[in-house]
C-alpha cells in the first residue's frame, strides 16, 4: 500500500534536468553570448538605440546561432569523442542521443530562421548566411580536409554582426566593416586555442593552419589581419558620428593587441597561445564596448 501511495502521491518528472542542461551546452552559450553581443552593438549603432523590431531580431538571431551551434555539435560527435578536450560534451558522453541533438539544433534554427523574415529579408538572407558558411562550408567542406578552413568558414562568425546593421540599414559599408572586423579577429581566436590544444587537434586528423605550417609563420598571419583590423577601426570613426571614445578606446585595445601578437610570433609558446587566445575575446569586446561609448557619448 506504501508504495502505491508513494506511486500516486509523486509528481511525474516531465522533464530531465540533465537532458536540459545538456540541451543547453550543445548550444555552447559563453560563445552564443559572445556573437549575440556582436549582434546588438551592431543594431544599436545602426538604429541609435532599440526598438520594438529590435526584439524580434535579437530572438530570431539568438535562436539561428543557438541552433546552428547544436548542429556543428552533432555533425561533430566523432571527433569530440577522440579530442581530450571535447570527450565531455553532452553527445560524445551519452547525455544526449546525436538524433536529439540534430533535432533540436534545427528546430531552434528554423524558428529563428522564421522570425529573420519579419524582420526583413536582407536579416533573414544574412540569418542564413551564417548557417550556411558554418555548417556547409566550414564543417562539411574544409574542416577535415583544408587548414584553410577559418578564412572562408570564419565568414559565419561575422554574420551577427552583419546581421545587426542589416536589420536597420540595409547592405551598407559601415555594416560591412563592423563585420569584417569580427572576421579580421576570427583567426586569432581560432588559431591561438588550436596552438595550445596542438595534439587534440592532431589526434582527431584536422589541419588546423597552425599545425600544418607552423606555429611563427600561423602567429604573423594573425599580426597582419590584427594589422587590418585596427586600420578599419579606426576607418569607422571617419564613416560614423561617433564620440572620440569610440577611437580611443578601440584603436589603443586593438594597437595593445597587435604588440603582443607581434611579440608572441617571435617567440611562439604553447602554454602562452592560451593566454593570447582569451586576450583576443578581451579585444574584441572593448571594440564593440566602444562602439557604445561612441553612440551615447
Amino acid at each position: 500500500m506504501q508504495k502505491i501511495a508513494k506511486t500516486f502521491l509523486t509528481p511525474p518528472r516531465i522533464f530531465n534536468v540533465n537532458k536540459i542542461r545538456a540541451l543547453i551546452e550543445v548550444t555552447k552559450p559563453k560563445q552564443t553570448f559572445l556573437l549575440m553581443i556582436t549582434f546588438l552593438v551592431s543594431y544599436i549603432v545602426a538604429r541609435g538605440g532599440a526598438d520594438f523590431n529590435f526584439l524580434i531580431a535579437t530572438l530570431s538571431m539568438w535562436l539561428a546561432i543557438s541552433g546552428t551551434t547544436a548542429i556543428n555539435m552533432w555533425l561533430d560527435r566523432d571527433i569530440d569523442s577522440i579530442m581530450p578536450r571535447t570527450r565531455q560534451r553532452p553527445v560524445p558522453a551519452g547525455i544526449l542521443k546525436p538524433s536529439e541533438c540534430a533535432a533540436f539544433g534545427a528546430g531552434i534554427f528554423a524558428i529563428g530562421q522564421t522570425l529573420g523574415f519579419l524582420v526583413s529579408f536582407e536579416f533573414a538572407l544574412v540569418v542564413f548566411l551564417g548557417l550556411f558558411f558554418d555548417i556547409v562550408v566550414y564543417t562539411i567542406l574544409l574542416k577535415r580536409r583544408s587548414p584553410y578552413s577559418i578564412i572562408l568558414g570564419g565568414f559565419a562568425g561575422a554574420m551577427p554582426a552583419l546581421a545587426g546593421w542589416v536589420a536597420v540599414q540595409g547592405f551598407t559599408l559601415p555594416g560591412f566593416i563592423i563585420a569584417a572586423i569580427v572576421l579580421l579577429w576570427i583567426p586569432s581566436h581560432i588559431w591561438y586555442i588550436s596552438m595550445h590544444y596542438e595534439e587534440d587537434y592532431r589526434l582527431a586528423n584536422i589541419p588546423m593552419y597552425p599545425l600544418v605550417v607552423g606555429m611563427e609563420r600561423a602567429s604573423w598571419m594573425i599580426v597582419l589581419a590584427t594589422a587590418a583590423m585596427l586600420v578599419l577601426a579606426a576607418s569607422l570613426y571617419i564613416l560614423l558620428p561617433l564620440g572620440v571614445f569610440y577611437l580611443v578606446i578601440s584603436t589603443s585595445a586593438v594597437a595593445f593587441f597587435l604588440l603582443k601578437a607581434i611579440k608572441f610570433a617571435l617567440s611562439p609558446d604553447r602554454v602562452k597561445a592560451r593566454k593570447m587566445y582569451k586576450l583576443a575575446s578581451i579585444t574584441l569586446g572593448l571594440v564593440y564596448f566602444s562602439l557604445l561609448l561612441g553612440v551615447f557619448l
